[in-house]
């Protein structure tokens, strides 16, 4: 029994790992170069981590213990932290040992003193991974697939840290890609990975993945995807940005093509933190063919569970109102006939409180699970509901997203309304997605709602407050960009704004278009909205889709005021509409926030490739129905379906 789980796991000596992962340390080497700095520049020493002589430790094979000709290094700060600057290493200023490289720095210092940091200029490697936008006094990394490293200054010296740590590996085999997993689901990488190593007077302070500054995202991935050399010399290695700690160990799946044909993985707790190497040698050995898993005997653990579909049929979204389990069937939108397919298992993708407020993991669903026999996907909340919203997705067993649903725990009850028959159809008093209904005396950002793509079933997160527009927090995956993309990739990536062009973003996100996604004569599956109401139908004789909203009964156009958003009103008794902007047609921020407000109808034209929205802007005339891109994310207000 014990040879055949042995077969199945990698045998790691805890000891020998943990002697082999430690002790990494700076010492000073002093050199001489020529250097001739001009008389508004100053020459600063950069070093590299410095292996201790009696460690085993040693990332010889994987990059920096050396500095090399065509290395580059962005140093920034300067005011407000805008100031950068690429450097590209030559021979002539690496030491003799290569641990030391002297650079040419022109840049006035970014004075942070009033909150007591000493350091005043910030250099990362490496510098093509940096993304535009002020750094001040983080780095930040596009990507986490590199030998990662930051330093603050202190004096004329950078004394670069390794924020990496690293998993290397030799490996036989008939295959060109791996994906590498931890087994109970751990964040193994980063879209955007972004830390703190900045001189508080009492030395360096190192903050790891520390969002913040506005960059586009910073999702968080439970998988790392990347070509293998499988000639079983040449080293391969994974790059753990994080210092992850795999509870139940982790797993590489090699694949052909994209055909998954061997896994070999441990089950052994491991951690592996920044700066710390976990050297496996050659894991051909430890290969198996893989085997489809079967989902039908799967028995979701979840008991007394609501079915939310009981009573008015299966939608892609889902209202909550008290705490308990519950329970959706896997099919997709409102067709309780069409299946998402072969599920194998089921992820809470990310939580959401629709503010700045740092979200914990599992405050507004606590637990998720997926039943075979009945082909139901189980959520439970916590004990005391926690207002807030969640995305669950269904994944096959390649760990692919094949359907994804929206969980919507307003913090007060929906109310629907015709406001004075503003449109044939009732209205929520929201927008999709918000906690709660805006009034003429509240409009906190929390009644902003969600932002959709035209024709797509997964929102997208509003501001972070009323008056700043980056995106709001979430624990989870976040926003991350893609370009062009097909209707098959947006339901695999449902964190995944989709943009025209890499160049332009101004255009349709789908490829091809299609202007039947959402419907005027019906609700279509990729609805947005819950089960009982769908996006609006565009009706140009509706006062709510009127040529100038502001001659409508109820009009009111407010700024804002202290803690409140800027909103308009219409209808008797008045609705109120705040203005949340949209999301980017970059898939970067929150758009004209606070001056316009941009809500969905139903209509797509196949002529123009555009959807039709409500366009309202404060303080003008122009309040109107109009066709856009559908790139943009704008707002839905959904109507009872009848």
């Amino acid at each position: 029994m014990e040879d055949c789980i042995m077969k199945k796991l990698f045998v790691f000596a805890a000891a020998a790992i943990f002697a082999a992962a430690l002790a990494v340390s700076c010492q000073e080497k002093e050199i001489e170069v020529n250097v001739t700095p001009s008389s508004e520049t100053v020459i600063f020493t950069c070093r590299l981590p410095e292996v201790v002589p009696a460690s085993k430790y040693s990332i010889s094979e994987q990059g920096k213990v050396k500095w090399e000709a065509g290395d580059q290094i962005m140093i920034h700060g300067d005011k407000d932290g805008a100031g950068r600057q690429l450097i590209t290493l030559t021979k002539d200023d690496i030491s003799a040992d290569g641990k030391s490289a002297k650079l040419a720095v022109d840049m006035a210092p970014y004075d942070r003193s009033d909150v007591k940091v000493v350091s005043t200029l910030y250099a990362q490697y490496p510098g093509s991974l940096v993304p535009e936008g002020n750094m001040y006094y983080e780095c930040c990394f596009q990507g986490t697939d590199a030998p990662l490293m930051a330093a603050c200054n202190k004096g004329n010296e950078f004394s670069f840290v390794n924020l990496c740590g690293i998993i290397s590996y030799t490996v036989s085999g008939d295959f060109d890609k791996v994906v590498f997993a931890g087994n109970n689901k751990e964040g193994v990488a980063f879209d955007y990975y972004q830390v703190r190593i900045r001189d508080d007077e009492s030395g360096a302070v190192k903050n790891y993945h520390k969002p913040g500054n506005g960059f586009p995202s910073y999702e968080e991935l439970k998988t790392v995807e990347k070509d293998v050399v499988a000639d079983g010399t040449t080293v391969n290695y994974i790059y753990l940005p994080k210092g992850v700690k795999f509870s139940g160990g982790f797993i590489f799946k090699f694949y052909k093509g994209e055909e998954l044909v061997q896994i070999a993985q441990t089950k052994t707790a491991v951690d592996v933190d920044h700066g710390k190497l976990l050297p496996l040698g050659d894991i051909t050995s430890k290969l198996e063919a893989y085997v489809a898993p079967s989902t039908s005997d799967h028995t979701s653990g979840i008991t007394g569970a609501t079915d939310l579909s009981e009573t008015n049929g299966p939608a892609n979204c889902y209202i909550i109102s008290k705490a308990g389990a519950y329970k959706l069937p896997a099919v997709r939108g409102n067709d309780a006939k069409d299946s998402a397919g072969s599920v194998f298992d089921v992820e809470l993708l990310w939580e959401t409180y629709n503010n700045a407020e740092e979200v914990v993991a599992n405050s507004v669903i606590a637990k998720v699970d997926y039943d075979g026999p009945s082909n139901y996907v189980f959520f439970e909340t916590p004990e005391t509901l926690k207002p807030g919203n969640a995305l669950i997705a269904a994944k096959d067993n390649n760990d692919k997203i094949i359907w994804s649903w929206h969980i919507w725990i307003p913090s007060t009850a929906i109310e629907v309304s015709t406001y004075g028959d503003i449109y044939n159809h009732a209205l929520m008093d929201r927008n999709l997605g918000a906690l709660v209904a805006a009034t003429t005396s509240s409009v906190p950002v929390e009644s902003f709602g969600f932002h959709y793509e035209w024709g797509r079933k997964d929102p997208f997160v509003n501001a972070l407050s009323i008056s700043d527009n980056h995106f709001a927090n979430v624990s989870g995956s976040a926003v991350s960009v893609a370009y062009e993309m097909t209707l098959a990739g947006a339901i695999a990536n449902p964190t995944t704004y989709a943009v025209y062009t890499e160049k332009d973003s101004w255009g349709n996100w789908l490829t091809p278009y299609d202007s039947n996604l959402w419907k005027d004569e019906e609700k279509t599956i990729y609805d947005p909205c819950p089960a009982g109401y769908r996006v609006p139908k565009y009706d140009s004789k509706q006062p709510l889709h009127s040529s100038d909203l502001s001659a409508v009964t109820g009009w009111s156009d407010v700024a804002a005021a202290g803690d409140n958003a800027a909103y308009f009103t219409i209808g008797n008794p008045a609705t109120v509409f705040p203005y949340c902007g949209l999301a980017c047609e970059n898939g970067k921020y929150i758009d004209h926030l606070g001056a316009r407000t941009f809500i969905w109808t139903a209509h797509g034209s196949s002529s123009s490739g555009s959807g039709t929205m409500l366009d309202v802007r404060l303080n003008t005339s122009t309040h109107k129905a109009t066709s856009t891109v559908t790139a943009r994310g704008c707002s839905v207000r959904c109507v009872v379906d009848e």
